[in-house]
C-alpha cells in the first residue's frame, strides 16, 4: 500500500517542480525553502543535481560560519522504497573532494557537469579550501525511509564526529505535516492571568481573550519540545538569531523581568473553545500561531524565570475549519520580524507616496507599507517590489535589485528619490505585470531563476523604451497613457518583452556554446553579464526597427 506520508511529501514538493528541475532536485529546493529557509534566487543558484553532479546536488558555502555543505538527494517513485547506506557513504566520499587542493582539483578535472562547475567557480570553492579553515558539512535527503544498514551508517557517522545530517522520509514528513495541514494539541490548558483578561466577541463565532500570564505557565504548555504546540506555524526555530539572543539575555537579568511586557509583541494562540472564568484562561485544544521563537527561548530557559516575567497573550477561539482560522493562520505566520522595510513603513517619504497613490487613483491601485497591510483596490503594489523594480529599471542597476536589505537601508533615498511619483508606481506595476505574464517564453533554466532573472528582462525592455521619442516618454511620463491607455500600453509592453525574451534566450544559447563554464545564474546578478545582454538585446531591437517602423513604442497619449 503506497506511504501516506510518501504521497504528503509529493504533493508539498509539486510548486517547486518547475524548469528543468528533476524531482531529486524539486525535493532539494522544498528542503532548502523550508527547512534551511533561503530566498528563492539563492535555492535555485544552490542546486546542480543532474547526470555528472559527481554525487553532489547541491553546495551551500556560508560565509559568515566559514563552511560548505554539501547536498545530496534520492527521490524515489516507488513509494514502498527503503533506503539502504549505498547513497549515504556515497555522499560522505564526495567530500573527499574538498578536504585539500589538489583533491580539488582532480573532481574538476574528472569533468563534472556544467552546473556543478558553475557552482564551485561562483562560489570560489578552490580559494576556499586553499584558505584551509572550511568545514565540510553532509545533508542527505530522501523521500524513503532508513532500513537498518542506513541507520547503522548514519550512526556511526554520528559517532565519529562528522557533521552528517540526514533527512528521510519519517523527518521530512513531519516537516511536511505542519506545514500544509496545521493541527492543534488536544489537551485542556488552563492559563492564570495576572489580572481578569479583556475578551471580546469579534464575530457570531470568533471571541478573542487578551492578558498577561506568566512565562512559567505558558513554558510549561505541552508541545514545546517536540515542536507540536506550533502545527500551525509554517517555520520552525531559526536558532541563535539576534533577536533570540537578546531575548535570552534579558531572561538572564530578573531585573528586567517587569518590564517584559511593555517591549515585547506576546504570543497568538488558537482553540476550538475558550472559557474565560475570573482570571483563568481555559483552552479545549491550543497552537502558538504567533510568537514561536519566543516561547522556545523561555522554555530552554525556564529555570531561570521568574513570577515576574509575564507575557501578553491573545487567544483566539473560532472554527478550527473555517476561513477565519485560515486567515489568522496565515496572516501569523507570514509577519516577519521587523527589518528596515517595515521601520521605514512610518518613514514621511513612504506616507506621502501612499497618500499621492491613493489620492491619484483612488481604489483603482494601491501601494502597501507595511507587512501585513490590506488593500481592496483593483491593483496592489507593495514597496518591496516598488524598490526592487525603481532599482532595476529607473536606477538602471538590475544586478543590485534582489539585495533587500540594501533597498530600505543605504539605497533608500536614491531609490525613492524625488522623480518617483504614484505614475510611475502604477506604470512599474505594469511591466512587472507584463514581465510575469511572459515567463513561460524563457529558457527553462531562466525560468527556474526567475526571482531574479525577472528584473533584468524589466531593465531590457525599459532600455529598449528608450530607443523611441514615445517610449522615453512612457518612462518618464507614465500618466499621458495611463490608466486610460492601459490594455494598449500593455498590448506593445508585451510585444516587446516578448522580443526581449527571444534575445536573451538566443543570446545565452550563443554564448552556453561558445563557453562552457558561462553560467546565466550569474550573468543576470552581475553588471558587466547584464550590460553584456543590453548590447546583444539593443543592438537587435535596432536591427527590427529599422525594418519595421511599427516596431518600437508609437503608441499615441490621450
Amino acid at each position: 500500500m503506497p506511504s501516506a506520508d510518501a504521497e504528503l511529501v509529493d504533493e508539498e514538493i509539486k510548486p517547486h517542480h518547475v524548469g528543468t528541475r528533476e524531482l531529486s532536485a524539486a525535493l532539494l529546493a522544498w528542503f532548502l525553502a523550508n527547512i534551511w529557509r533561503m530566498q528563492e534566487a539563492a535555492v535555485d543558484d544552490a542546486i546542480c543535481d543532474g547526470p555528472g553532479d559527481k554525487g553532489i546536488d547541491g553546495l551551500v558555502v556560508d560565509e559568515e560560519l566559514n563552511e560548505i555543505t554539501l547536498f545530496q538527494t534520492k527521490h524515489y517513485q516507488n513509494r514502498n522504497k527503503s533506503q539502504g547506506d549505498n547513497d549515504l557513504r556515497d555522499l560522505i566520499g564526495a567530500g573527499a573532494s574538498f578536504e585539500s587542493l589538489g583533491a580539488f582539483d582532480a573532481l574538476v578535472a574528472s569533468g563534472p557537469n556544467a552546473e556543478l562547475t558553475k557552482l564551485l567557480v561562483r562560489n570560489n570553492v578552490r580559494d576556499r579550501i586553499a584558505g584551509g579553515a572550511h568545514v565540510v558539512r553532509f545533508v542527505f535527503l530522501t523521500n524513503a525511509r532508513l532500513d537498518s544498514n542506513g541507520i547503522a551508517y548514519r550512526d556511526g557517522m554520528l559517532a565519529a564526529g562528522r557533521d552528517f545530517d540526514v533527512w528521510d522520509l519519517e523527518r521530512i514528513s513531519a516537516v511536511a505535516e505542519r506545514t500544509r495541514r496545521p493541527d492543534l494539541r488536544p489537551e485542556t490548558v488552563q492559563l492564570e492571568a495576572t489580572s481578569e483578561p479583556l475578551t471580546a466577541q469579534l464575530s457570531a463565532d470568533t471571541v478573542m481573550a487578551i492578558a498577561l500570564v506568566p512565562a512559567t505557565q505558558l513554558a510549561g504548555m505541552p508541545g514545546i519540545d517536540d515542536s507540536t504546540l506550533f502545527s500551525r506555524n509554517v517555520r520552525l526555530s531559526i536558532g541563535r538569531t539576534r533577536i533570540n539572543r537578546e531575548l535570552a539575555q534579558t531572561i538572564e537579568k530578573p531585573a528586567e523581568h517587569g518590564l517584559f511586557p511593555a517591549f515585547h509583541n506576546g504570543l497568538a494562540l488558537l482553540t476550538k473553545e475558550l472559557t474565560v472564568n475570573g482570571n483563568r484562561l481555559t483552552l479545549d485544544g491550543v497552537s502558538v500561531v504567533n510568537g514561536c521563537q519566543s516561547l522556545v527561548a523561555l522554555y530552554k530557559q525556564r529555570s531561570q524565570l521568574t513570577p515576574e516575567l509575564q507575557v501578553l497573550v491573545k487567544v483566539v477561539q473560532v472554527p478550527l475549519e473555517s476561513d477565519v482560522a485560515d486567515l489568522i493562520t496565515y496572516r501569523s505566520n507570514n509577519q516577519n520580524a521587523v527589518d528596515m522595510r517595515d521601520q521605514r513603513s512610518t518613514d514621511p517619504i513612504m506616507r506621502d507616496l501612499q497618500g499621492e497613490v491613493e489620492s491619484t487613483f483612488g481604489n483603482g491601485f494601491a501601494l502597501l507599507i507595511k507587512e501585513g497591510e490590506r488593500s481592496t483596490a483593483t491593483y496592489v503594489f507593495s514597496n518591496e517590489s516598488a524598490a526592487q523594480l525603481i532599482k532595476a529599471v529607473y536606477r538602471r542597476e538590475p544586478w543590485a535589485a534582489v539585495r533587500k536589505v540594501r533597498l530600505f537601508d543605504e539605497d533608500f533615498r536614491d531609490i525613492f528619490a524625488r522623480d518617483i511619483d504614484a505614475h510611475k508606481l502604477y506604470f512599474l506595476y505594469l511591466l512587472s505585470e507584463v514581465v510575469s505574464d511572459s515567463r513561460e517564453r524563457l529558457r527553462e533554466d531562466l525560468r527556474a531563476s526567475f526571482a531574479s532573472v525577472r528584473f533584468a528582462i524589466a531593465y531590457l525592455v525599459a532600455e529598449v523604451l528608450t530607443l523611441s521619442a514615445g517610449g522615453q516618454a512612457l518612462l518618464d511620463s507614465p500618466q499621458r497613457w495611463l490608466p486610460p491607455l492601459r490594455a494598449d500600453v500593455k498590448a506593445s509592453l508585451m510585444s516587446l518583452t516578448e522580443d526581449v525574451i527571444e534575445s536573451v534566450n538566443f543570446y545565452i544559447g550563443q554564448s552556453e556554446d561558445a563557453d562552457d563554464h558561462f553560467d546565466p545564474k550569474v550573468a543576470f546578478k552581475s553588471k558587466s553579464g547584464v550590460e553584456n545582454l543590453q548590447h546583444d538585446v539593443l543592438s537587435h531591437s535596432r536591427r527590427q526597427a529599422a525594418r519595421d517602423s511599427d516596431y518600437l513604442f508609437n503608441l499615441h497619449p490621450l
